[in-house]
């Protein structure tokens, strides 16, 4: 038994679930984007919009020389302040590769990383992961992915961003 950060709670959770909430953490610092690549894939595998996690997902499981990429969830804060959660590629090299918004402008705050085509395949092969096939791997961490620390991380930096883009909206009102 260990104590993990869970629904916003401390809470005593069994070892296996602890592996499995603390697994998948983003290792690959983001040095940028290569948005001609991006557009390149976004073209070769026909990204459909509003589908980040599939198309991100079908890059590193089907085009040659992705196996080793990572697939991405986390969070972007697009030029003029949108934030979403979103699902992107990173190659070993730390180049973001998002073939949803090809080129969009911002910043990418990871939540979560499954490293290569390996990484998925033992995500989906937990009973957690079974249940997300069709569906943001995020998903399976609660609510907003918040039982993951390397999530909430993410809606945190995501956030701080913000802040830091437009301090009078985050100003409360006297």
């Amino acid at each position: 038994m260990a104590q993990l950060k869970k629904m916003d709670q401390a809470v005593e959770v069994e070892d296996e679930e602890v592996a499995f909430l603390t697994g998948w953490q983003p290792m690959t610092g983001i040095t940028g984007k290569d948005v001609d690549e991006s557009v390149r894939v976004n073209r070769l595998i026909g990204a459909v919009p509003g589908q980040c996690w599939f198309n991100a997902r079908r890059v590193v499981q089907g085009l040659v020389g992705y196996a080793d990429a990572s697939y991405v969830e986390g969070i972007a804060v697009l030029n003029g302040g949108q934030l979403l959660e979103h699902g992107w590629v990173c190659r070993p090299d730390g180049m973001v590769i998002d073939p949803t918004l090809p080129t969009a402008g911002g910043a990418y705050y990871p939540g979560l990383e499954f490293r290569g085509r390996p990484g998925i395949e033992a995500f989906l092969g937990t009973p957690e992961g079974r249940r997300c096939k069709r569906s943001p791997f995020y998903y399976a961490f609660g609510w907003g992915g918040r039982d993951s620390p390397g999530m909430r991380r993410a809606w945190e930096q995501s956030r701080d961003h913000l802040r830091a883009l437009f301090p009078a909206a985050f100003e409360a009102d006297v």
